[in-house]
């Protein structure tokens, strides 16, 4: 079950003290207020938004039984400035939009308490708030032009050009046949409009009025994603709300990156920012981050943050999403997460969640959650440290996790062979050290294990019983038997030196790979569960890709400048000796397979060998461990077509000396019993020797 990135009404991090605290704040305040959620990106604040409605709506319905009680006293409205970017001016569509919920609300108020003429009263005041609106939103669409319309002293020429160009672009027609009515409208009554400060004081005068009529104590407007918008649309957005806050009984509670919004006032102010002049003694340059700050508090006079969540707040918060992507937002995991509340209460002796508490809260369900409750515990520590305790970094990551594992099963992946613990690991490697995970993919044997950490395991294996062994033999040692503790203690000594000095002789395949080993970061992350050893990492690396191909590219693509040299022959093997030589075991029995396939497309009777056996000789005398994979080729050849190269010129790469010989002479010998040729018979026989 991937897990939802939108906000959530569901307490995992304590942030309903935050939604209180600003609820309270609300029902205290009498006069029109912002309040600003501050946070990093991820932090929360959508979630604290959604949690403050929540609370609003209960103290609208205190009694949950009582459907019929629609008396509120808080009307709230959502508003997300980035959904209008782009399409509509942001201080006109937040005006908008709070004008249509009071009008609703006032309705729906009058259709349980009717007064004589009241809904005619409503709809005469909104049609004059929506005539402020569309003058406004008039003037501001056509700039300078719209402001002479609104005062009456646009020519006609201005004006029929306004009007082509509502027709050329508007395609609804009846939209079309509604901005040119609008326009005439302005121009009618134009002798009532003196001045822009005019047309606000009478939209002020009719809010005031639809207030009333809705009959409620406060109208709450929850801002959300201001920091996602354009520096444009973020600061009209709250120009807009200067407008409310000097009327009565509203309140706007927007949640923004205040570092982001800061950024938006300097772009949208460009001309605050003065330069020196260098001819000048004194400095006149203003300073930028005084008149953002000065800015934001007048806008937000009520700042509160989101605390950063520390890494053992951060682990808990793990815990409880691996479990709701295995059960859902179940009431099970629901008293969990109470639970988790309740150790939040006291962040400064924080504990992590035990497996009786688990258990307790999951009762049933808690077998199917198990193996994920092992994955949290695995990957809690160093997740929660490299996301600096980011909510929405974390979730992504497991999100990332149970997507890579369910696409791997469609794909027909054995979950034997991939299993979501491995993956989970691989995929922390990946995300916070991508160099080791590129050097890990070097390391990796033909078979997909990496050498170096069986060798790890078995070390870290040896070490731990040797520690044991001699804590059990010190609590059987005498207080005064000094000599025999001495003797211990060296002996421990000794054993940390035999197994540093075993370190130093892992076999890699990179010397490199050795300095990535002795990391910290890495040793960390190789003590987490579960081992790595003897596991074949080739399924979680086909698992991961997305951008790079690693050890799993085909062969003839990773390979193919080196097997075209050796195709071409001795020469020109000897001249990428050094770049042939540094080949891993792996990566030169591959090279010798897929040049091998050529042998059996050419003309192998001739005197002469083929250039690709000799760029295959070359090959096996760099690399002796291929000797034997070269005779066992040379097998399976025909042995009666053969030229007499077969039975001579091996000595360079396959010496009389080497193990390997002997099987080599059957391949004489094979010869010999096949071919008709008589010189071809003879050599085979003498090569024998």
């Amino acid at each position: 079950m991937i897990l939802s990135d939108n906000e959530t009404r569901i307490d995992r991090l304590n942030n309903m003290a935050i939604a209180k605290t600003i609820v309270s704040i609300l029902k205290e305040n009498t006069e029109s207020i912002s309040i600003g959620v501050h946070g990093d990106w991820g932090a929360g604040k959508s979630s604290v938004l959604a949690m403050v409605e929540d609370e609003l709506k209960k103290l609208n319905n205190p009694d949950q039984n009582n459907v019929s009680d629609i008396d509120s006293d808080y009307s709230v409205i959502r508003f997300n400035s980035w959904q209008y970017q782009g399409f509509e001016d942001a201080k006109i569509a937040l005006m908008r939009a709070i004008v249509c919920q009071l009008e609703d609300t006032a309705k729906v108020y009058l259709e349980h308490h009717p007064i004589e003429h009241g809904i005619d009263e409503i709809k005469d005041i909104g049609k004059k708030l929506w005539k402020n609106l569309d003058k406004l939103s008039l003037a501001k669409n056509v700039g300078k032009v719209g402001v002479s319309i609104a005062t009456g002293t646009a020519p006609l020429a201005i004006m029929e050009g306004i009007i082509s160009t509502i027709k050329n672009t508007v395609v609804d027609q009846d939209k079309v046949e509604e901005l040119i009515g609008t326009v005439g409208n302005l121009i009618d009554t134009s002798k009532e409009e003196t001045s822009g400060y005019r047309e606000m004081e009478d939209f002020r005068q009719n809010f005031k009025q639809l207030f009333e009529k809705a009959h409620i104590q406060k109208i709450v407007v929850l801002i959300d994603d201001l920091d996602r918008c354009l520096p444009k649309v973020a600061i009209e957005t709250l120009e807009a709300v200067r407008i409310f806050l000097t009327l009565e009984n509203t309140a706007f509670i927007i949640a923004a990156d205040d570092a982001m919004i800061r950024y938006s006032v300097k772009e949208y102010f460009p001309r605050v920012h003065e330069e020196n002049n260098e001819k000048q003694d004194t400095i006149t340059k203003l300073d930028y981050n005084n008149f953002a700050d000065k800015y934001l508090e007048k806008l937000i006079q009520v700042p509160l943050h989101i605390p950063r969540i520390g890494i053992a707040e951060a682990q808990l918060y793990i815990m409880l999403l691996m479990i709701e992507s295995e059960l859902g937002e179940s009431e099970e995991l629901q008293e969990l997460g109470d639970v988790v509340i309740s150790k939040l209460h006291k962040p400064w002796a924080l504990e992590q969640l035990s497996t009786e508490e688990i258990k307790a809260a999951l009762k049933d369900k808690y077998k199917d959650a198990i193996e994920n409750v092992r994955i949290a515990k695995s990957i809690d520590k160093i997740l929660a440290e490299h996301t600096g305790g980011n909510p929405r970094n974390i979730k992504r990551f497991i999100n990332m996790l149970l997507l890579r594992t369910e696409i791997a099963r469609n794909r027909g992946f054995d979950p034997n062979e991939l299993k979501m613990a491995v993956l989970a690991k691989m995929m922390l490697i990946e995300q916070y050290n991508n160099d080791f995970y590129k050097a890990l993919a070097d390391e990796i044997d033909e078979e997909g294990h990496c050498k170096a950490f069986q060798i790890t395991s078995e070390q870290e294996l040896d070490e731990a019983k040797t520690e044991v062994n001699e804590t059990d033999m010190s609590n059987n040692t005498s207080e005064g038997d000094e000599k025999k503790t001495k003797s211990k203690k060296e002996t421990k000594t000794v054993t940390k030196t035999v197994c540093e000095k075993e370190s130093d002789s892992i076999i890699v395949r990179n010397e490199q790979f050795k300095l990535f080993l002795q990391q910290e970061d890495i040793k960390a992350w190789m003590q987490i569960e579960p081992s790595l050893a003897g596991i074949d990492l080739r399924p979680y690396y086909f698992a991961c890709t997305e951008r790079i191909d690693f050890f799993f590219s085909s062969p003839e693509e990773r390979l193919r400048e080196l097997a075209s040299v050796v195709r071409a022959g001795s020469f020109n093997t000897l001249n990428k000796k050094e770049e042939i030589s540094a080949l891993n075991t792996s990566d030169a029995k591959q090279l010798l397979k897929i040049v091998s396939q050529d042998v059996f497309v050419r003309d192998l009777s001739e005197s002469q060998p083929p250039k690709s056996i000799e760029g295959i000789r070359c090959l096996v005398e760099y690399h002796s461990e291929l000797q034997e994979d070269l005779v066992d080729f040379l097998l399976t050849l025909p042995f009666d077509k053969l030229g007499i190269w077969a039975v001579g010129g091996w000595d360079s790469c396959i010496p009389k000396t080497s193990n390997v010989r002997d099987k080599l002479r059957l391949f004489f010998k094979n010869v010999e019993e096949s071919t008709t040729n008589p010189i071809i018979k003879s050599a085979a026989k003498e090569s024998q020797r």
